[in-house]
């Protein structure tokens, strides 16, 4: 994408106002109250961005949002500690609007010093895009996303706001190397591994910020295809979205043509699967684990696994498995293994990124206990 004619960059002040202000302000000081924010010129880069005019709409359950017709609920909803769904494509979310103080918690974590160059992988609104902007100037911020919509959108609201920084439409894993060496890379998406093109397009000894598996984690490149870092905190993001449509597999075997495991009760119960730290354990050694509920009671837990086994646990501890693989059976063991080792917080847990592997470790990267990320 083209980025719009050169011009002054001073803000349209249409688009703020002493409400909006307001609003913001009060943001801030419960992001700086609860933590969140720490820094002082970070603290100041939020009160100035106007969040309102980066994020016009969003959606609640089914229902569209936007500032033009019901403007006090949205204002209110874009100036709280929301994760705000911004765009649904198939009748599920495809692209968000991050909680803010999560999006402080991982700026912060970047570390930047002035004039850093800054890749951000995942427009989305362009609000971190903006923040980014703010901080470093928009010459030193390059920002992609797969979406043209979603790319065109925030080219515009970013120009309106005056900030002009690279915008890019393409698959975020493969970076932007036009634009590199960058000093720093945050990313707003979900991955399982870090892709090889994040750490390229990096010096060594910047920093990446990026949610792998379910954990946020906070990596720092030691050569051209190296990083090593710490999980900092939860990274529950919306997952990375392929450029074109994934080729259709063969669904698996319907249930009743699968193996069914005898029925037993369980001692591990369905709760377990809402630990955070475990959560985040399953994250990396049980990828792609979606669960699904009975009547909206969320321990009546099914877990569903790529291959297509199923296991059912009731609140009450019956278990029914069915499938290629007794899916409860692996988890118990997992769950063994983590409370054998103390059942270490996710903060415990680090991960190192070679050219030939990429391995959580926990405690130090020097430690017996290791598993490998699947290709």
């Amino acid at each position: 994408m083209t980025n719009p004619p050169a011009t002054n960059n001073a803000r349209s002040v249409s688009v703020d106002t002493e409400q909006t202000r307001d609003l913001r302000t009060r943001m801030v000081d419960a992001l700086v109250k609860d933590g969140s924010l720490t820094d002082e010129q970070w603290t100041a880069v939020f009160l100035e961005v106007p969040r309102h005019a980066l994020v016009p709409e969003y959606y609640e359950g089914g229902t569209h949002i936007a500032g033009e017709t019901s403007r006090d609920a949205w204002l209110q909803a874009v100036y709280s500690d929301t994760t705000l769904i911004t765009q649904r494509q198939h009748g599920a979310p495809s692209s968000s609007g991050t909680m803010p103080s999560l999006v402080a918690t991982m700026l912060e974590a970047l570390n930047v010093e002035d004039g850093d160059r800054v890749l951000q992988v995942a427009t989305g609104t362009g609000y971190t895009a903006a923040l980014l902007c703010e901080r470093l100037g928009s010459a030193n911020v390059t920002s992609i996303d797969v979406d043209p919509d979603l790319t065109a959108a925030a080219w515009e609201r970013l120009y309106r706001c005056g900030y002009q920084p690279t915008i890019i439409t393409a698959d975020g894993n493969h970076g932007y190397a036009r634009n590199a060496p960058y000093d720093r890379c945050i990313v707003t998406f979900g991955v399982t591994r870090v892709p090889p093109a994040w750490i390229e397009q990096t010096r060594t000894g910047g920093t990446i910020v990026a949610p792998v598996c379910n954990g946020l984690a906070q990596l720092t490149v030691t050569g051209p295809r190296t990083a090593q870092g710490r999980f900092i905190g939860a990274g529950y993001f919306i997952r990375h979205r392929e450029p074109t449509p994934a080729p259709q597999i063969s669904p698996p075997a319907p249930l009743a043509e699968q193996p069914t495991w005898p029925e037993r009760t369980t001692d591990l119960p369905s709760s377990v699967y809402y630990d955070a730290n475990f959560r985040f354990v399953l994250s990396f050694t049980h990828l792609d684990l979606v669960p699904a509920f009975r009547d909206g009671n969320l321990y009546d837990l099914t877990l569903i696994a790529p291959d297509g086994s199923h296991a059912h646990i009731t609140p009450d501890g019956q278990l029914t498995q069915t499938g290629q693989r007794q899916v409860w059976d692996d988890i118990e063991r997992t769950h063994a293994t983590w409370q054998d080792l103390g059942a270490p917080a996710r903060e415990r847990f680090g991960l190192t990124v070679t050219a030939d592997d990429q391995q959580v470790w926990l405690d130090s990267p020097e430690s017996p206990h290791r598993w490998p990320l699947p290709a």
